[in-house]
């Protein structure tokens, strides 16, 4: 509850204190009930057990209403077989949430209690589209719709291991060539720094002409050793305002393209979404989730902005009578 400091004046002597109220108007009342007359009244800025605590839960929660990957993939392959032999949701879930305050026992005691109430569990675990996406979603509903909801939950998590697999993997490939960019970036600095500078006083001693090329090397350098400063500044606002395009639909758009153009880089990609989008189509079409909803999902869930735009079309193609090989070949 909030916290009001007041100075009251009584029987001629001044009091200060601190009253618990709903609203300022509370407040009010609650002091003239005690007597004498409010000189100051105000809404108390306590970093304390109150502010504190509505302030940490606000940004807090969020964050304890998440599983991680493997913790996901475990809960959705054992819930779907718990249901398979016959448990009711609410008691397999109970299953899970033991009295130790994790992030998943907290997620998963709220979904129990929104389950008691009669909520379904995807209409339920919609609520919290951080931890359970709308692939997620909407396999479970139509499992729900169609009464296979153990089977749409074995699924899930089959698939959700395949697709970290897959990111491991990508990952994996993509860690060589960063490695390698970065060595050569630091041989390339040592030999600028100390390297280079050594070269210039043996030439000068033995009275040498160096080539263009080095003398230009050599300038570089002294710019770089003699304003670094001013580098490393231009290099933090470049990767700031970088970070900022990025976060525009231009910049996805003009990022994205370049990373279908690079050599390694663009076959991973093209390869992963390829990858994605044939697992979660096969998926949809098992479980019933309509052309039009399934190919909205494509749209959000896959990572290049090319990949689904061209999702759209082919949803819009497909819609409009088009067979999917048809629309596939179209992009």
């Amino acid at each position: 509850m909030p916290q009001f400091k007041y100075t009251v004046s009584q029987k001629g002597k001044e009091a200060t204190g601190i009253v618990e109220a709903e609203n300022i108007t509370e407040a009010g009342e609650k002091l003239q009930e005690q007597g004498g007359y409010i000189l100051e009244l105000k809404e108390r800025f306590f970093l304390g057990e109150f502010k504190l605590s509505r302030w940490l839960q606000k940004v807090m929660s969020p964050l304890m209403m998440r599983m991680d990957v493997m913790e996901k993939i475990l809960f959705t392959s054992q819930l779907g077989s718990m249901l398979k032999t016959g448990l009711p949701v609410t008691k397999a879930i109970e299953a899970f949430v033991d009295e130790k305050q994790t992030r998943t026992s907290a997620l998963l005691k709220q979904v129990l209690d929104q389950l008691k109430s009669g909520k379904s569990l995807s209409e339920t675990l919609a609520g919290y589209p951080q931890t359970f996406d709308k692939v997620y979603v909407n396999v479970l509903r139509s499992g729900e719709t169609m009464g296979k909801m153990a089977e749409s939950l074995i699924y899930l998590g089959k698939q959700m291991k395949k697709e970290h697999g897959l990111k491991t993997k990508v990952k994996s490939a993509m860690t060589y060539p960063i490695v390698v960019l970065m060595a050569m970036a630091g041989v390339m600095s040592f030999i600028a720094i100390s390297v280079v500078p050594k070269i210039v006083i043996f030439a000068k001693n033995a009275g040498a002409q160096l080539p263009q090329v080095t003398q230009a090397i050599i300038r570089l350098t002294e710019i770089m050793s003699d304003y670094w400063w001013l580098i490393i500044l231009i290099f933090i606002s470049v990767g700031g305002g970088g970070i900022r395009v990025l976060k525009t639909p231009e910049g996805r758009k003009l990022a994205d393209r370049l990373l279908l153009k690079l050599p390694i880089i663009g076959e991973l990609v093209r390869r992963y979404n390829q990858a994605r989008f044939a697992r979660l189509l096969s998926g949809f079409y098992r479980y019933g989730i309509s052309v039009k909803e399934g190919f909205e999902i494509l749209t959000d869930t896959l990572s290049n902005y090319y990949y689904s735009q061209a999702c759209i079309r082919m949803g819009e193609k497909i819609m409009a009578g088009k067979s999917l090989s048809a629309s596939l070949s179209s992009e």
